[in-house]
């Protein structure tokens, strides 16, 4: 069965650019100037500017992302994207288990990515292989453990294989349903200036059509090329090319049939034969949609020359057999390794690819800008609604820099070990990188251009040809390949520790130069224990929470127990520490003085006994489970405080004096601003 192609924005958006939606407020106010507005004249929308709390500029998977959560805490915004369609290339296919905890707050997106994700069995290995439906030299399963179900204790959700294709509409819905957001399909970003309280961005429609946005603050998620990064003068540094790669999309139900009714399903397919040395991607095999990643070599190679005969011959070569296969789409792509300078400049903020690039060994490069929209949220939404100091934005780029960068020497690190087993059948991608660079020049002269392109291609042949079932080598590349896969040298899909357990806090990561292989684990770890550390995600731990209103306790994780308390910090006060009545009692003196956007958890303190005050509540968990940051005894655990995103702000211990003052100035220090009108959090921002 063919699959419904994606269609057009403004369909999925109905409500369109410019109407509201019913009588609830608002995402944002359109103000027309008078004649003597500075916007130059045109149509309708030239002498228009619409306001709003937060631009953002990009409608792929971290700017939606960012634009939900934002509507989450009330905050207005709006979305600008250049494109008028969604597109039908699957793009990032990989959700992880924190991306899908962040998923666990919007809605019911996270429930709807599950159900859609195939089945685990169809995409848990990488297989190592002469053709898709040839000779298999290995294969790795990388959820041996994890099917079992190990994750449990580690968090409430799992990770899913759904490309972004068909994430993405599932978002926009999500979007369609919010309040707060707009979205502007068919509108690209041309202009930046930063003003005094704010930041006005010029847009255009392509057709002569120009407009204005004017806003608190702009977040740029607009991709690898980012035009706001270069507005903002924001530079990045690593490698821009550290390979080019020619995707060819396609679509088969023979080949889908074939790997179902012969037990090849897989994920990723390394394919290494005298004719092609490539992967192929199965992002749904029930849908028979794959991508095809051959090596490119511009400029001696031109994208043009990737024709419907040659596409069908690499596909043919590939599988191993012919399988019908319908070529969907052409592009090529070049894989890189950087990170911006900074994710900061005044009011304007990046995110996403617009901040860091990545190789795609390890999954980490959507997953990495979704986790930025979530760390740059509630700092806006609280910065907009007074709930904090405006300091609290400086953490962004310091946090996330610190989280991309070692994102970036992990994912390069991962795609050399890739390399690693092409080199087992005596392939080096950099020694034909090398040559084709030192072959480019000749091609530029007169005369010398063809015989050039033959020889490259000669070149590229006579490599290939060691990766033949007849090569007197073969023994020794087997030898040499087992070993990779057996001894876990291979690339790897499940990483837990940089998952959710990266830390905030963790000493930064000097790449003097942009060398982001200067920088490496000891050793790679596919078990991790998550610890209760300042900077560090608070681990799952399973919840009792007693709700008088509504009867039996209701049971989930401290992780949703964040989520639903976002607007305010969420203090956990252990009563196993024999002072939780008297932190109680300092909390209560304090807010008779002055007022913080935080909520009191007071865990396994004996709720029958006592009324909850407002902004307290009382759960049920087996604390003794967590496990504390060297150095802390968790006997001596006064309160642990927790940020709208999950992560730890602050460990109150013994010796902490339980006093108003110094709990206030600990709020203070943690970023929170006081005020002295009643108990707020976050609320929809001016």
């Amino acid at each position: 069965m063919r699959r419904v192609r994606n269609g057009n924005l403004h369909a999925l958006w109905r409500w369109g650019a410019g109407a509201t939606r019913g009588s609830s407020p608002g995402p944002a106010t359109l103000v027309r100037h008078a004649a003597t507005s500075t916007v130059s004249d045109g149509p309708s929308f030239d002498r228009d500017v619409l306001r709003t709390s937060v631009a953002i500029v990009g409608g792929g998977p971290t700017g939606v992302t960012l634009s939900l959560l934002l509507s989450s805490f009330g905050v207005p915004n709006v979305v600008v994207e250049r494109k008028t369609r969604l597109t039908d290339h699957p793009q990032a296919h990989f959700i992880n288990t924190r991306t899908m905890e962040v998923f666990r707050q919007l809605g019911g997106l996270a429930d709807g990515v599950r159900r859609k994700s195939p089945p685990l069995r169809e995409w848990s290995n990488f297989r190592y292989c002469e053709s898709v439906l040839g000779h298999t030299f290995g294969e790795i399963d990388h959820f041996e453990d994890y099917a079992a179900g190990p994750n449990a204790s580690l968090s409430p959700s799992e990770v899913v294989h759904l490309s972004q294709n068909r994430l993405l509409p599932m978002m926009m819905r999500e979007l369609e349903a919010s309040p707060h957001s707009r979205f502007l399909a068919g509108r690209e970003f041309v202009s930046l200036e930063q003003v005094e309280g704010g930041v006005r961005l010029g847009t255009s429609d392509g057709l002569g059509g120009s407009g204005a946005i004017e806003a608190a603050y702009v977040v740029g998620c607009d991709g690898a090329r980012s035009p706001v990064r270069g507005a903002a003068g924001i530079g990045m540094q690593g490698d821009p090319n550290m390979q080019s790669i020619m995707n060819i999309h396609f679509e088969s139900p023979a080949l889908a049939r074939a790997l179902k009714s012969e037990g090849r399903e897989a994920m990723l397919y390394f394919v290494y034969n005298p004719k092609v040395v490539g992967v192929i991607v199965a992002h749904s095999i029930d849908d028979g949609d794959f991508v095809a990643q051959i090596p490119f070599f511009p400029p001696l190679e031109k994208a043009e020359a990737y024709t419907a005969d040659r596409c069908q011959a690499i596909l043919a070569n590939a599988i191993g057999r012919d399988v019908g296969a319908t070529v969907l789409g052409v592009r090529p792509w070049n894989m890189s390794a950087l990170v911006a300078d900074t994710f900061r400049s005044g009011r304007v903020f990046l995110a996403g690819d617009a901040a860091h690039l990545f190789p795609p060994a390890g999954g980490f490069g959507m997953n990495t800008g979704i986790q930025d929209a979530h760390n740059l949220a509630w700092r806006l939404a609280y910065a907009l609604g007074g709930s904090a100091r405006p300091s609290i934005l400086d953490g962004y780029s310091r946090e996330r820099r610190k989280v991309a960068v070692k994102n970036t020497c992990l994912s390069v690190a991962n795609f050399d070990e890739t390399v690693k087993v092409a080199r087992a059948f005596g392939l080096d991608p950099g020694l034909a990188k090398g040559l084709m660079g030192a072959l480019s020049p000749a091609s530029g002269i007169p005369g010398l251009r063809q015989p050039t392109e033959t020889l490259a291609e000669s070149i590229l042949s006579l490599g290939k040809l060691q990766t033949s079932p007849w090569s007197p080598l073969r023994p020794l590349q087997r030898l040499y390949l087992d070993g990779l896969l057996t001894q876990e040298r291979s690339l790897r899909l499940l990483y837990p520790e940089e998952d959710i357990g990266f830390c905030y806090e963790d000493p930064d990561v000097d790449i003097g130069g942009g060398d982001f292989r200067g920088w490496s684990k000891t050793r790679r770890r596919t078990k991790f224990s998550p610890r209760v550390k300042v900077g560090s995600r608070f681990p799952h731990l399973q919840v009792s929470w007693w709700r008088r209103e509504t009867g039996p306790p209701c049971v989930y994780s401290t992780i949703d127990l964040v989520a639903e308390h976002k607007r305010s910090f969420l203090i956990l006060v252990p009563g196993s520490s024999g002072r939780a009545g008297e932190v109680r009692d300092t909390l209560a003196s304090l807010h008779e003085e002055v007022s913080f956007a935080v909520t009191t958890a007071f865990v396994n303190f004996g709720a029958d006994s006592v009324d909850p005050r407002p902004g307290e509540l009382f759960v049920e968990a087996d604390w003794s489970k967590l496990e504390f940051d060297v150095g802390i005894e968790a006997d001596k655990v006064l309160a642990v405080v927790v940020r709208p995103d999950g992560h730890v702000a602050a460990i109150l211990k013994d010796p902490f004096r339980l006093t108003p003052y110094e709990v206030r100035t600990k709020l203070t220090d943690i970023g929170l601003a006081p005020t002295n009108t009643k108990r707020r959090s976050v609320s929809t921002a001016s």
